[in-house]
């Protein structure tokens, strides 16, 4: 009787996959997420040895927006954006900093960050400036140690997509960092032509308050923005740009943050702000 020797999963699963050129797919499974993957972009990321770059590659259950990405200060943070924006997506970062090895980070639509190991088994087999190859995958069902089972299998074969570095904003932040204490400093007085060119989208009303409502409107404002700020500086890119800042809150206690702003129609805008307090 001939017997029949059983595939390893992994060459099963890449088998189904019939992955083509500039492709990836392959499985992630966590907890009660499980997605499969559809589209995926591979980069370069700077390393502690400036000749030996990481390659990483973002693998999605969704249709990437690649010039988002490419735009973008950070592209995993496009990503978690992008997600946002479509109110559904998962995805992996998978991070090559070794051809034998990788590591692992995922996003799930569920709001849930999963960071496990660097040590994985990677089959690297084209890896160059230009191009990645290979596969990634846990040979069996893990556990974390909080008891969340996770399997992934995973294979690509992509470019790599040249991404521009973002550059350093000095002390005081630049034009970005100059129309953010604009805008505090509107805020406080109460100055509507100054401030609704710089607010948040979603801050602006669709007309201009009026006379009577002005004090309350501006009184909403200051609860949800610093009450001053002092920009230590950040990063910019093209249009984007991120700020560190110091200050106070509408309370007077101290307060540290990221502000994401964004240069539209000529005027930087708040897009979204991170603080928290600085003891």
């Amino acid at each position: 009787m001939i017997r029949l020797r059983a595939l390893p999963l992994l060459a099963l699963l890449l088998a189904s996959t019939n992955l083509a050129a500039d492709d990836a797919g392959g499985t992630f499974h966590y907890g009660k997420s499980t997605f499969k993957i559809v589209n995926a972009v591979a980069y370069q990321r700077d390393s502690s040895d400036p000749k030996k770059p990481v390659t990483v590659v973002l693998a999605a259950d969704f249709k990437i927006d690649v010039p988002a990405l490419v735009a973008a200060l950070d592209p995993t943070n496009a990503l978690v954006a992008q997600v946002a924006r479509n109110e559904r997506g998962n995805f992996v970062r998978v991070t090559l900093a070794d051809p034998n090895r990788c590591g692992i980070w995922a996003f799930l639509d569920t709001g849930k960050q999963v960071e496990l190991s660097d040590n994985y088994p990677a089959r690297t087999t084209a890896s160059s400036a230009s191009r990645i190859t290979g596969e990634c995958s846990t040979s069996k069902p893990e556990k974390t140690l909080f008891g969340d089972e996770y399997e992934f299998h995973l294979a690509y074969d992509l470019p790599i997509t040249p991404i521009a570095k973002p550059a350093s904003l000095p002390a005081g932040g630049g034009e970005p960092g100059h129309a953010f204490v604009a805008l505090i400093d509107a805020i406080r007085a109460g100055d509507w032509d100054a401030s609704h060119l710089h607010l948040r989208e979603d801050d602006i009303p669709s007309t201009k308050p009026a006379p009577s409502d002005k004090k309350h409107f501006f009184e909403g404002l200051a609860l949800n923005y610093p009450k001053s700020a002092t920009v230590a500086g950040g990063l910019i890119k093209g249009d984007q740009a991120q700020l560190q800042i110091s200050g106070a809150s509408y309370d007077g206690s101290k307060i540290k943050g990221d502000i994401a702003m964004k240069r539209v129609a000529g005027n930087w805008r708040v897009v979204d702000m991170s603080l928290y307090g600085d003891q």
